[in-house]
Order: structure tokens, then C-alpha cells, then sequence
């Protein structure tokens, strides 16, 4: 019976040597022709895509006005912001500011000249603002249930009236710029 066994187990090693002589040649092969076909494929050319700098459309960029001097306070440029702040003391002026209110001063035939409250620069303090009207720009009654729509919303509107200015555009810094909408309060 053992010299029935070791026939066997010395058949079985030699098929497990063959075996594996021809995996790992099967292997090489398998390696060769993905080198070659590496080598062989036609190049791709790789256009880089080239991002331009990020462009801040100049109406979203700030203006200059009432910007604070590096080394100075809010209180050292206006001390009646100290007193009475425009924002909660210590919280930094919003880079992108679309609204504003004020007291109109004057009306012209394509805009109105306001006293702002000051909101929009970061010295708070009350301005002249020149807003001027386009043919989209919407006004509305006290209450948003009558509205004008263009330059007709100048006819109802009054020095001394008190009201609250939308622009598209970034108003930080700005004493100058369009409204989309207009509502008296």
C-alpha cells in the first residue's frame, strides 16, 4: 500500500511543477502583449484645459467708499457708529451687499439722489446716494401691493419718503448704482 501511495504523490508533484511552469509563462505572455499594445496605441493628445484667473464681473466688485484704513477702528472713524452701530459690534461688513436704505432727497428724470443710512460701507456712515432707474426697475407701494414698473415708478415717489433700495449689482462702497427694485416703508 505505500508503494501504491508514492507513485502518486511524486505524479502529483511533477503535474503541480508543470502546472505551474505554465501559468506563470501564460502570465508572461499575457504581460507582453499588454506592453506591446501600450506601446502600439496611437497617442491621444491631451488638450489641457486651460481655467482663466477667476473675473469678478466689475459690477459685483466693491467700490471704495467708507472702506477703513489698515490700523484704524470703526470708532476712530466714525464714533457715532460706536454709539449707535449700523451691524452687531465686532461682525465685519459683508463682501457683497445688494440692499440699502435711506431718505430720498431729490428725484431726477432717470433716478432719485438719497440719503443713505450708511449700511453699505464699512465706516457706516450716511451718504449721498445716486440711484438711478432702468426700464426694469419695479417700485413698489408701502405694503408691495401696488407696484410701477420703469422710470413711471419715479411719479410716486417723494423727497422726504423713506425707503429700502435692491440693486443687482454689489452696492459695498458704492454711492453710485442701479436699482431693480424700490420699496417705500
Amino acid at each position: 500500500m505505500a508503494n501504491e501511495l508514492n507513485p502518486q504523490v511524486l505524479n502529483f508533484k511533477s503535474n503541480l511543477k508543470k502546472v505551474l511552469i505554465v501559468t506563470v509563462v501564460i502570465l508572461v505572455i499575457i504581460a507582453i502583449i499588454a506592453i506591446y499594445f501600450v506601446l502600439t496605441a496611437p497617442k491621444k493628445k491631451t488638450t489641457e484645459e486651460v481655467v482663466p484667473g477667476e473675473t469678478v464681473p466689475e459690477q459685483m466688485k466693491p467700490g471704495m467708499v467708507g472702506e477703513i484704513e489698515e490700523g484704524k477702528t470703526l470708532e476712530e472713524v466714525n464714533p457715532t457708529a460706536a454709539t449707535t452701530p449700523l451691524r452687531s459690534p465686532g461682525s465685519p461688513t459683508p463682501s457683497i451687499i445688494s440692499d440699502t436704505k435711506g431718505e430720498i432727497v431729490s428725484i431726477e428724470d432717470d433716478g432719485i439722489t438719497v440719503m443713505g443710512s450708511g449700511e453699505n460701507f464699512e465706516d457706516q456712515a450716511a451718504r449721498t446716494l445716486t440711484v438711478k432707474f432702468t426700464d426694469q426697475t419695479i417700485t413698489f407701494e408701502k405694503g408691495q401691493k401696488i407696484k410701477y414698473t420703469g422710470l413711471a415708478g419715479l411719479n410716486y415717489l417723494k423727497p422726504g419718503e423713506q425707503i429700502l433700495i435692491s440693486s443687482s449689482e454689489n452696492i459695498r462702497g458704492k454711492t453710485e448704482f442701479t436699482a431693480d427694485y424700490i420699496n417705500k416703508i
